[in-house]
C-alpha cells in the first residue's frame, strides 16, 4: 500500500451489496451486475466474494467462483449455473476498486486475497477476463490465453498456474 490507511479484506456481508453495486456502476456500467445477481453470488460461493475496506468506507470488492474445466466466461448465467464447488478452476468474476481509492495497492490486496482463497479451495489454476489493467496480472504471474470481443469491448482471458507459485501462508 502506497498510504497509512488502514485496510481490511474480509468476506462480503449481505449489508454489502448497495456498496458494491455503486463501486460497479461507477467503474464498469456497461457490465455492472444487478443486486439479485450479486446475492446469488454471496449464497453459492461466500468465501469468494469479498470487499476492501478503507477507513470505514466500502473502496473495492472482488467476486469469484469454481469451475470443473476451462472455457471462456458465458455472459448472462446466472452463478448458480456457472459455479461448481468441485471445480479446481477459480475464475475471478469482478474485481474493482472505486476510482477515488485507485492507485493505492487496493486491486493488488484483493487479487492476493482471491488467490489466497483459490489455495484453500483446492483449485489448480485462477482466471480471469479483463479489459483494463492487464498489467497488474502480467506483474502476478498471469498469462495471456486469449484476446476476445464481447459486446464490443476488446478483453483479455488470462490464467495463472497454482502449481508453480508458492503457497501463501
Amino acid at each position: 500500500m502506497s498510504d497509512n490507511t488502514k485496510i481490511l479484506v474480509r468476506n462480503a456481508r449481505e449489508q454489502d451489496i448497495p456498496a458494491v453495486l455503486e463501486i460497479e456502476a461507477e467503474t464498469a456500467p456497461q457490465t455492472a451486475t444487478a443486486q439479485e445477481g450479486l446475492q446469488q453470488r454471496m449464497r453459492v460461493f461466500p468465501n469468494g466474494f469479498i470487499i476492501l475496506v478503507a477507513d470505514n468506507e466500502i473502496a473495492g470488492f472482488g467476486c469469484s467462483e469454481k469451475w470443473l474445466d476451462e472455457h471462456e466466461p458465458q455472459p448472462d448465467l446466472t452463478p448458480m449455473a456457472t459455479h461448481q464447488p468441485d471445480g479446481r478452476i477459480f475464475f475471478i468474476t469482478a474485481l474493482a476498486v472505486k476510482k477515488k481509492f485507485q492507485g493505492r495497492g487496493y486491486r493488488s490486496a484483493l487479487l492476493e486475497k482471491l488467490i489466497e482463497t483459490a489455495h484453500l479451495e483446492g483449485c489448480r489454476k485462477v482466471m480471469l477476463e479483463t479489459a483494463q489493467d492487464q498489467d497488474l496480472y502480467l506483474e502476478r504471474g498471469f498469462k495471456t490465453v486469449q484476446n476476445r470481443s464481447e459486446r464490443g469491448i476488446s478483453r483479455d482471458l488470462m490464467s495463472l498456474d497454482l502449481a508453480f507459485i508458492s503457497r501463501i501462508p
